[in-house]
């Protein structure tokens, strides 16, 4: 569109950072490396801490388990004590090592009961535990619950001004004499329009927008190779 002196404004949007096509249309390239970095930030920063996180949270959950067993299981033992003490002729038959002088009938009845009562404690056993096993998700959500992961305040100096931010975000680098007319003329017509400037309205849209629904990662033959885990 040619401004009121016959100059022509500058398509200023920048082309694909990764493979360098036009703006338009939209190339998915800048948003399927975005979450590849994201991926490699996360790993980065979060693995270490999520490892020690598990461990913590595996190990306090474990104790618990075995905690609430031992005391399921105790009081079961304590019934089956109890209960082969009120069988008639046990205390003799153990004080004698399980050969009594009692009649064989009176022996072998006995023995019956004990095998029945250890089946059925083993069988209690066995349930415990396994009521205690299905409790991991319930008591694993109670551990993990306990982590405090917090977010640092969006005015808090460290994200406001971070270190690769010192020097200000102003590029001095590519100050083109030539093109100085031109930029001014530009910026006056946004400040009359009060719009954000295309470029910069462009960029952001491609840098916040979601990854597309079917990747398509650009096909490139480079000169050199990149060195794993980088972003371009």
């Amino acid at each position: 569109m040619p401004f009121s002196d016959g100059t022509y404004e500058m398509d200023a949007a920048p082309n694909c950072a990764i493979c360098n096509a036009p703006a338009y249309p939209e190339c998915p390239c800048e948003a399927e490396r975005l979450q590849i970095a994201v991926k490699q930030a996360e790993q980065r920063a979060m693995d270490e801490r999520m490892a020690e996180i598990r461990d913590w949270v595996i190990n306090h959950a474990r104790q618990h388990i075995l905690n609430a067993f031992d005391r399921l299981t105790s009081t079961r033992k304590q019934a089956h004590s109890s209960y082969l003490a009120s069988l008639p002729n046990y205390e003799v038959y153990m004080r004698y090592s399980g050969h009594p002088p009692i009649h064989p009938m009176y022996i072998a009845q006995l023995q019956t009961q004990i095998a029945e009562a250890h089946a059925e404690l083993k069988r209690g056993i066995d349930a415990d535990w396994r009521a205690s096993v299905l409790r991991y998700p319930e008591i694993l959500d109670y551990f993990y619950g306990l982590i405090e992961l917090r977010l640092p305040d969006d005015r808090s100096p460290r994200v406001v001004e971070p270190p690769f931010a010192a020097a200000g975000y102003a590029d001095r680098g590519y100050a083109d004499p030539s093109r100085l007319s031109v930029e001014k003329k530009k910026k006056k017509r946004r400040d009359r329009e009060g719009s954000i400037p295309p470029e910069r309205h462009t960029a952001l849209h491609r840098i916040m927008r979601g990854p597309p629904p079917v990747p398509t990662p650009p096909i490139q033959h480079e000169a050199y190779p990149r060195p794993p885990g980088s972003y371009f």
